[in-house]
Formats: structure tokens, C-alpha cells, sequence
């Protein structure tokens, strides 16, 4: 079975300058029996710190999201039927912490667990446990970004109609992206602006947007999926292109044998999100 993990990488930063750490606050909730780690964040959505461990001074482990309703189907061969369990279902967010630099590598699916709805687990547990998150950008690819003739940019969103404020330059194409997902009830929105065969580039307003983008996903304001640029530095070379935000946790991973087996499962995801936080320097 072939699966597909993607993540980000993000800094952790105290809310309250006196505040327990990060590892300390994992460190006081592992102590707690898994029943009383428990939080409803909202209807239908509660979460749990599922795993914990110090490896080698990086903090590795796992939220879950506990489920009681909406089970999928059990197929038979004669057709399906209902989950053969009383219990409750779960699906799990591999996470790694490095303290040296307060670096956050996070498997990424909103669908179980959010980067954001962690914190709020966290703050829910105890109100010390107090973080807040920013995605951590290609600052080379930015550089490159700006400092190149742009031939093509690509913005996608998930939650278009949600979009914050944004500045001037990422306007336009916040209306464009709001106006398709409102009339398509799309969830996730993707616009690409470019030269085509054209020779050329894209105007600065096309690198200003980019960065409006950016810096409303790392406010908090855009669920920003995807933000692309492909730059042409000389006449003769070939346009290249640039992931604008840092996820270079995205891979697939064949699976020797994952059904029906939680701790491998969490085994295989535990360590590509540790590989990609060691290459991530």
C-alpha cells in the first residue's frame, strides 16, 4: 500500500513569557492517564496527546483525534456493514519538536488534527500551555524569488471564503479566489497567473501578492496550500521552479504492512517526520 504524508514546519513561540516550555507541558500531560488527556475542542472534535517521548533531546509523538460517530464502513463480500466495535476510532498527527531552536515539524491534515487546533489542545489542557505557531518560509527561495524575473505564479487556498485581510497587491486575486469558492462551493481554490509562450516576465505586483499571501498565512489569516513561483534568471536557462513555503515533509512511502496496525503505523510516520526535521538543519 503506497501512502502519502505531507507536513510543515513551523516556530514555536510562549505566549506568556513565563509560561511553562513546550516540553514541559508535554511532559506534564504524558504524566496523565490517556482518558484525562482527553479535550472537546468543539462538537465532534476531540483530541488527545496519543504519544510522547524524548529522542535524544528532540520530542517526538502524536495527537489523535477521537472519534464516536461518522464510522466508515466494514466490506464484506456480500456488501457492507457497520464497524465491528463499541468502542471509539481514531486518526493520528505526527509531530517532532526541536527545543535548540524551537522548531516544529508537524505531519499536516486538517481533516484529523491541525497545526492550530494542537495549540488550542494544548491551552485547553491548561491554560499556561500557551504557544502560538508561524509557518517557516524558503528563505532562499524567496530570495531567488525576488530577485528574478517571475514567469509564473501559482496561489492555492483551502477555505477561500475565509480569507483575512490582505494588502493591496494580494486583493485582487483574494476577490478572484472568493468569488470562485462561493460560486462553486469549492473547498480549495487554485489560480495561476503566467507568460505562457509569451516572452516576458510577470509585473512586481505579481511578487508583491506572493508575499501578501505569505504573510497572511503566517498570520494566521489564509489556509494556504500551495504558493509556487517559477522564475527565469538568464535568456538560455531553462525557468525553474520554487516552492515559496517551507514543505519539503511530502513524500510517498510504500507501508510493508499497516493494516490494522496503529503502533507501525505511527512507527513509519514518527520517522519521516524525524528525517525531514534532521535534513531541515
Amino acid at each position: 500500500m503506497v501512502s502519502r504524508i505531507s507536513g510543515r514546519f513551523y516556530t514555536v513561540e510562549k505566549l506568556q513569557p513565563n509560561g511553562p516550555s513546550l516540553k514541559q507541558a508535554l511532559d506534564q500531560l504524558s504524566e496523565k492517564d490517556r482518558a484525562a488527556r482527553q479535550v472537546q475542542l468543539s462538537s465532534g472534535l476531540v483530541v488527545r496527546l496519543e504519544r510522547y517521548a524524548d529522542d535524544a533531546g528532540e520530542l517526538a509523538g502524536e495527537f489523535i483525534r477521537v472519534r464516536d460517530t461518522d464510522f466508515p464502513f466494514e466490506v464484506t463480500p456480500t456488501g457492507v456493514s457497520g464497524l465491528q466495535t463499541d468502542g471509539f476510532i481514531g486518526q493520528g498527527i505526527a509531530f517532532r519538536f526541536r527545543p535548540a531552536d524551537h522548531t516544529l515539524a508537524m505531519q499536516f491534515d486538517t481533516r484529523v488534527v491541525s497545526p492550530g487546533r494542537a495549540m488550542e489542545y494544548l491551552m485547553q489542557s491548561d491554560a499556561r500551555f500557551a504557544y502560538s505557531i508561524k509557518p517557516k518560509l524558503d528563505i532562499q527561495n524567496w530570495q531567488k524569488f525576488n530577485a528574478s524575473p517571475v514567469r509564473k505564479l501559482r496561489i492555492g487556498i483551502a477555505s477561500p471564503q475565509n480569507l483575512g485581510d490582505i494588502e493591496n497587491a494580494g486583493a485582487t486575486v483574494k476577490h478572484s479566489l472568493q468569488q470562485l469558492g462561493e460560486a462553486y462551493s469549492a473547498p480549495v481554490i487554485t489560480i495561476e497567473i503566467g507568460m505562457g509562450n509569451r516572452k516576458g516576465s510577470l509585473g512586481e505586483i505579481a511578487k508583491s501578492a506572493a508575499s501578501a499571501f505569505a504573510k497572511l498565512w503566517e498570520d494566521g489569516g489564509a489556509d494556504l496550500r500551495s504558493l509556487r513561483g517559477w522564475v527565469k534568471e538568464g535568456k538560455d536557462i531553462p525557468s525553474e521552479e520554487l516552492d515559496l513555503i517551507d514543505e519539503v515533509l511530502s513524500e510517498k512511502l510504500e507501508f510493508p504492512s499497516p493494516k490494522n496496525d496503529p503502533e507501525k503505523n505511527y512507527e513509519l510516520r514518527r520517522d519521516i517526520v524525524k528525517n525531514a526535521l534532521q535534513a531541515h538543519g
